[in-house]
């Protein structure tokens, strides 16, 4: 788990609209589950819960200072006992001045900011102790996604790297990168994962066939040419494209990605 890792993992699926799906074995299942999912992130541009990662934060910008400071920021007059009101640091290529926080600020009295986009929380390590939900809660301020402490303690202000994830001076942060799976993806893998175990049993399915055409008895019928319906990044099942359609319109293979020497792209082990 040194670095992110592009396929859903544990995606929850809905299988409602399956009636068969308890009759299959744990194994077909499984085996379902796992090709309709990583079938789906690939169609919808890896966008929804990715593989868990461990993030190893580093300290607070501001915990280390002084940092360039310039008038008025390191005035006696304006900083009032000749310390400073404010450190300037330079994030993601924005300068940002670092103030009070807490009830002064938009920002929380203690809080750790994610390098992309979280899915979910799965755990958090510190000092190699895993620290109850109830310690911590994820929101999202100017679109960045911060981890904020609940429970009066703090985050530490600095780890050594040197350390494994499990030992005492360590933090992490287990999380899946993306976004939440909506319920419709859920509905969707669902009936995807339904048609591939009854493939799998032999059993007739509507997954799309070898064949785009057959001929019967003098009877032309035109089929859905799986061929095309891959290259058009679908699966042959209305309800699966419909949701495909509605959350990757554009097709896009995965998410868009800004390039800089500024952007923090996180640690992780």
């Amino acid at each position: 788990m040194a670095v992110p890792v592009p396929g859903p993992c544990e995606w929850p699926v809905d299988t409602t609209c399956c009636p068969g799906w308890d009759t299959y074995t744990p194994e077909v299942q499984a085996r379902a589950t796992t090709l309709a999912t990583s079938i789906l992130d690939a169609l919808t541009g890896r966008q929804f819960a990715q593989c868990a990662v461990n993030y190893r934060p580093c300290g607070p910008k501001c915990a280390s200072g002084p940092g360039y400071m310039s008038w008025p920021v390191g005035t006696p007059g304006v900083s009032a006992g000749g310390g400073p009101w404010m450190l300037p640091y330079v994030d993601a290529g924005v300068w940002r001045n670092c103030g009070c926080a807490g009830g002064c600020s938009c920002a929380a009295r203690c809080e750790v900011p994610f390098p992309g986009s979280v899915a979910s929380v799965t755990s958090v390590t510190v000092d190699g102790a895993e620290l109850d939900p109830t310690a911590y809660r994820l929101d999202s301020w100017r679109g960045r996604p911060m981890l904020v402490r609940t429970d009066g303690e703090c985050w530490p202000q600095c780890q050594d790297m040197n350390l494994d994830p499990s030992e005492v001076g360590a933090f992490v942060i287990t999380y899946q990168p993306g976004r939440p799976l909506p319920v419709a993806g859920q509905i969707a893998a669902g009936e995807y994962a339904c048609e591939i175990a009854k493939a799998c049993v032999g059993a007739d399915c509507a997954l799309p066939q070898q064949v785009a055409s057959l001929s019967r008895s003098g009877v032309d019928i035109q089929l859905v040419d799986p061929i095309e319906t891959a290259e058009n990044g679908l699966t042959g099942l209305a309800n699966v494209d419909a949701w495909i359609r509605a959350v990757n319109p554009a097709r896009r293979a995965q998410r868009s990605r800004v390039a800089s020497v500024d952007t923090y792209r996180g640690r992780f082990s």
